[in-house]
């Protein structure tokens, strides 16, 4: 008798241990992720992950929830990758800028010229997922900020596409551009454009199509540059093993919640880049638009610059990728 008790006791005290380890069981919810974002909550790049947000909580119906732990203030921007990589937090908006170092091959993602469902068609996404699982640990859910292309904009009108000896403020995602111009990197904070605007320090920037108004740099810019380049890059991480603890159904629930609103994201920000070109304009910013060879010329360069860059670091990865692209 004292033997079959021990048996019997033994047995439910391995059965308690695997109910309870998250490495061998799927969490079928409620589960609750931990998400943090690079910008702050109420900056426009972050509007596509509360959409995401509240789309998945609303088809997950209470079994997966988003708990939004804050942006750069929780964990600085720089930071989040590691985060989101080692499990500190379940899942992070962040551009792939962010973690080139991590992945030199992400530097590309700014270059497509498609938008995220035509990425996935070509199968280009696939590829890019399988990369971050593997060198990342993390899910790539897919890119948020479809069609917010780059700009250059000047306080000096030019009639070529050419900044020979004009000095402009910078990011590394258009460095190679302004230097393929003829023009001068500069590398200033974004607290500090508009006085170097306003000051002469530097003759210009770039900057994506939406919201140099929240800066007010409108009010120190006089031209901005037709066509734009490029796209912003900010997507949704999650942590591959929080990822691989959630049931095959809220899986599928976070992909299909990625792709409607990926669609939805798209005409969001159309309407925000609409809305931003009528009102730098109204307020006297001027758009130069090149003759058609010009334009050809300068989309050319632009896009050289950006795959030269990415083939010296990342060759084989950063060649497959382009052919998936179409490019």
């Amino acid at each position: 008798m004292a033997k079959k008790l021990i048996f019997a006791y033994v047995l439910m005290l391995v059965i308690g241990i695997i109910a309870l380890s998250p490495a061998l069981t799927l969490a079928k919810g409620p589960f609750n992720l931990k998400a943090v974002t690079f910008l702050p909550k109420n900056n426009s790049f972050c509007d596509a992950f509360f959409m995401f947000k509240k789309e998945l909580e609303k088809r997950a119906k209470g079994d997966l929830l988003i708990n939004y732990a804050g942006g750069p203030e929780a964990i600085p921007s720089f930071e989040q990758i590691e985060a989101v990589t080692n499990g500190m937090v379940d899942l992070v908006l962040l551009p792939a800028a962010y973690y080139v170092p991590q992945l030199p091959v992400a530097n590309a993602i700014k270059l497509s010229t498609l938008m995220p469902w035509e990425e996935r068609k070509r199968g280009a996404y696939d590829f890019l997922n399988r990369l971050h699982q593997k060198k990342l640990n993390v899910y790539y859910l897919g890119r948020f900020s479809p069609g917010i292309k780059f700009h250059l904009y000047l306080n000096r009108k030019i009639d070529r596409p050419r900044l020979t000896g004009m000095k402009i403020r910078v990011t590394p995602i258009y460095k190679g551009v302004v230097q393929a111009l003829g023009g001068i990197p500069v590398t200033i904070a974004p607290g500090e454009v508009y006085t170097a605007l306003e000051r002469g320090v530097v003759d210009g920037y770039g900057w994506p199509s939406v919201k140099i108004s929240d800066f007010g740099w409108h009010e120190v810019t006089k031209y901005i540059i037709d066509p734009g380049f490029y796209q912003v890059d900010v997507g949704i991480l999650v942590n591959l093993n929080t990822w691989n603890k959630l049931s095959p159904e809220l899986r599928q629930i976070m992909i299909d919640t990625a792709k409607q609103v990926e669609h939805r994201a798209a005409d969001h920000y159309a309407r925000l880049i609409k809305e931003e070109r009528e009102f730098i304009t109204s307020k006297g910013v001027k758009v130069i638009n090149f003759c058609p060879e010009d334009e050809k010329e300068y989309l050319r360069v632009a896009y050289k610059a950006g795959w030269d860059e990415v083939l010296k670091k990342s060759p084989e990865l950063g060649a497959q990728y382009k052919g998936l692209l179409g490019q």
